[in-house]
């Protein structure tokens, strides 16, 4: 018998799946894709390391990372308060991934949450019913409000009218001697971050730029032109050895970190049945990302905080 499902592969899930698993909880994660990670996806090509989500990131607090996992040294410092993984993002995901024992369906979408007697119900799009004691909900805010409609209306309704971005990352390779000394004059409300590295393991040698830029661009914009759009912008003009466009609709939520998101989050919270987390970059207290570079401490804290709640919740559903 399952102690507590994990909707969602990405990042929290398995920060929280991680938790589960190291005090010992029978849990199952549901993903809906055929691999972990969310947005965190990295590819390679001719000697450049790109990753489909934010590659930079804030440098974790002390202790957020789990110490097991090694990873300070395949962590480089590329600027201010700016980092990146020296193999790729994915390093960070398969660090909590290859840990991880307990059950896992992958490429299964959830359907529906209800309840019978003390139990959660969870209807997958396939027919299959299971269910779970607790359940951990790491999904964007439009995929939670669709799984809640039956079980939490009022909290699902609120989850609905939560807004995205329309930002997609660019990734582009060159040889340094073909860019000009300064890559990111005159930028307008378009571009919304130019991210750059050099560092080995990211690059064929230091003789190359891997940089992603954050465009606002329309849906219908096909990748070329995407790409075209951002060499043009800034008049680059060689071509690229290696280019590629990335785009998640929920990449980028459109909140007010600053007002109401706050509120909103409790608010939401305060709605869920007891045993029901709710936990990803929607979630955030603050803005999970700044200028393209993401923060994944509160993202990780809340997968761990998830799972003790779930274990608490299940202890007190035992007396």
């Amino acid at each position: 018998m399952r102690d507590v499902v994990v909707i969602g592969g990405g990042l929290s899930g398995l920060a929280a799946g991680y938790e589960l698993e190291k005090r010992g909880i029978a849990y199952t994660i549901i993903e809906v894709k055929r691999r972990f990670g969310g947005g965190i996806r990295s590819t390679t090509a001719r000697g450049f390391v790109m990753d489909a989500g934010a590659f930079a990131f804030r440098l974790p607090a002390a202790k957020v990372l789990p110490p097991e996992f090694e990873l300070d040294q395949r962590i480089l410092l590329i600027s201010g308060d700016a980092c990146v993984f020296r193999h790729s993002t994915e390093t960070l995901v398969g660090a909590f991934a290859d840990r991880l024992q307990g059950g896992r369906l992958m490429r299964m979408a959830v359907s529906s949450i209800g309840r019978l007697g003390n139990r959660f119900t969870i209807c997958l799009e396939n027919g299959i019913m299971l269910d779970a004691g607790a359940l951990i909900l790491a999904v964007p805010a439009r995929y939670a409000a669709r799984m809640l409609w039956n079980l939490a209306p009022e909290a699902a309704e609120r989850l609905a009218a939560f807004r995205y971005d329309s930002i997609r990352r660019v990734s582009l390779g060159y040889r340094k001697r073909d860019l000009p000394a300064r890559l990111d004059s005159d930028r307008d409300s378009t571009i919304r971050f130019i991210i750059t590295t050099d560092e080995p393991g990211r690059v064929p040698d230091r003789d190359h730029l891997l940089m992603q830029v954050g465009l606002r661009a329309s849906s219908n914009a096909t990748a070329k032109e995407t790409i075209d759009a951002v060499t043009q912008r800034f008049g680059w003009r060689a071509a690229p050895l290696v280019a590629r466009v990335d785009f998640w609709p929920e990449a980028d939520l459109l909140p007010n970190h600053d007002g109401s998101h706050r509120k909103d989050l409790s608010a939401i919270r305060d709605l869920l049945p007891a045993g029901v987390s709710l936990i990803g970059s929607d979630y955030c207290n603050e803005a999970p990302t700044d200028r393209g570079v993401a923060r994944l401490d509160e993202r990780i804290l809340s997968g761990k905080q998830a799972a003790r709640d779930a274990l608490e919740y299940l202890k007190a559903a035992k007396k």
